[in-house]
């Protein structure tokens, strides 16, 4: 065989694979953190009905500091485009430790968490804004206790919102609590919200994960809700094992019959980038649920780069595994909110000190407006230094058709 032919079959694959290319890898930063003692939270973003977006950034101490500082030097930065994301303004600063916007009856609204002292947060608490986030009403204090969550998933109706979050004082059976809103009131009566008993985290059958890493802890947390044909269900985040299984959801149940709300573990379920915070919407023009969440390449540690990184001390939380790779923010698209079909990569960080993570997408038209939390020159893949804007144009087109063809 000629040895240009060889080099032409050599090349190939690699040519084949460079080809590949992220759906909206040309992202916009909305909010650059320079400060290495705080990083970037989860951010939040909503369409307001005007057609502009607004970005929500919380910004809090690093672990080193975070016990002594959190509770006063946390921030949560409201910012604002009205060129679809091209360029980002803030508007206002609030001093919370995460935070959740939605919009209701042409008002802004914000569910917030103060940073503890004992614990990581305080109270849920909900303010809103009729200026576009330019000011805000005093807080109003929902629940007292220790929440967190940041922007997942919620499900809203003209007459009722439904959301989740973790309830901290259960300490490593951190369970979740689904909030309810009666919307066809003031939803800034606390009177007008309901929250579920938590459900502790019943733990991990050991067959489902390796014998090897049994010595590691596992959780679940960040849960969004949906509806799959008026079934009210918690989908939520699993780490077995620091993640050595990627890939797996937890799945609760609920029904809201006017009074206490009652919200059970259903199963386990297999979910791509299950192990990371993931975030669900459902979209009523494709009648399909679509969820930013970020895959895994090398989930047990095949390869040292885990390993390397922590030693170098550019990654964080990885066991010297790579459960925790944060490079490959995913969109991918369900009808039924189980079973989940791959759209694409929205974007790819290079390097596993790098990552794209925590997203919120929001449908804009046409479009699929993303948020996410993203450690860009960051001193590791966890403690991110900035928000990025990324738009995946046309986003209805990436999906297949789902749905049977009728039978003759």
């Amino acid at each position: 065989m000629k040895p240009l032919l060889i080099a032409c079959l050599l090349l190939t694959p690699l040519l084949i694979h460079a080809q590949a290319k992220p759906l909206a890898q040309d992202y916009r930063i909305v909010f650059h953190n320079p400060d290495p003692e705080r990083y970037v939270e989860g951010p939040g973003l909503v369409r307001l009905d005007d057609g502009s977006l607004l970005a929500v950034v919380p910004v809090v101490p690093r672990e080193e500091w975070s016990k002594e500082r959190r509770a006063t030097q946390s921030r949560t930065h409201i910012l604002r485009s009205g060129d679809g994301g091209q360029s980002w303004a803030q508007v206002s600063e609030l001093p919370y430790y995460s935070a959740a916007p939605w919009v209701h009856g042409g008002a802004l609204y914000l569910f917030a968490n103060k940073g503890g002292t004992r614990v990581r947060n305080d109270d849920l608490l909900l303010l809103k804004s009729t200026d576009g986030g330019k000011t805000w009403s005093e807080p109003v204090t929902l629940f007292e206790g220790h929440f967190w969550n940041c922007h997942t998933g919620m499900v809203q109706r003209a007459d009722r919102l439904y959301w989740a979050t973790d309830d901290l004082a259960l300490g490593s059976k951190r369970g979740p609590r689904v909030i309810a809103g009666d919307l066809t009131g003031d939803p800034m009566n606390p009177k007008a919200w309901r929250l579920s008993e938590p459900v502790p985290f019943p733990g991990v059958p050991e067959m489902m994960t390796n014998p090897q890493f049994d010595k590691l802890s596992s959780q679940y947390l960040e849960p969004n809700v949906i509806e799959v044909r008026g079934k009210l269900r918690v989908m939520m985040t699993v780490k077995p094992k620091r993640q050595s299984t990627a890939g797996l959801a937890a799945v609760l149940d609920f029904e809201d019959k006017g009074g206490p709300i009652e919200l059970k573990f259903t199963q386990f379920h297999p979910m791509p980038g299950g192990q990371l915070k993931f975030c669900i919407l459902y979209d009523e023009t494709s009648k399909l649920f679509w969820a930013t969440a970020n895959l895994v390449v090398d989930g047990q540690g095949a390869f040292d780069w885990f390993r390397e990184g922590e030693k170098r001390g550019n990654v964080r939380y990885a066991s010297g595994l790579g459960g925790n790779d944060r490079r490959f923010l995913m969109l991918q698209y369900s009808v039924d909110g189980l079973n989940w079909f791959q759209a694409g990569c929205v974007a790819q960080a290079g390097k596993i000190s790098q990552s794209f993570m925590y997203a919120r997408p929001v449908i804009d038209g046409d479009d699929l407006a993303i948020i996410a939390r993203s450690s860009i020159n960051a001193p590791n893949q966890h403690d991110a230094d900035h928000a990025t804007f990324h738009r995946v144009k046309n986003f209805r087109s990436l999906a297949l058709k789902l749905t049977p063809e009728p039978e003759e």
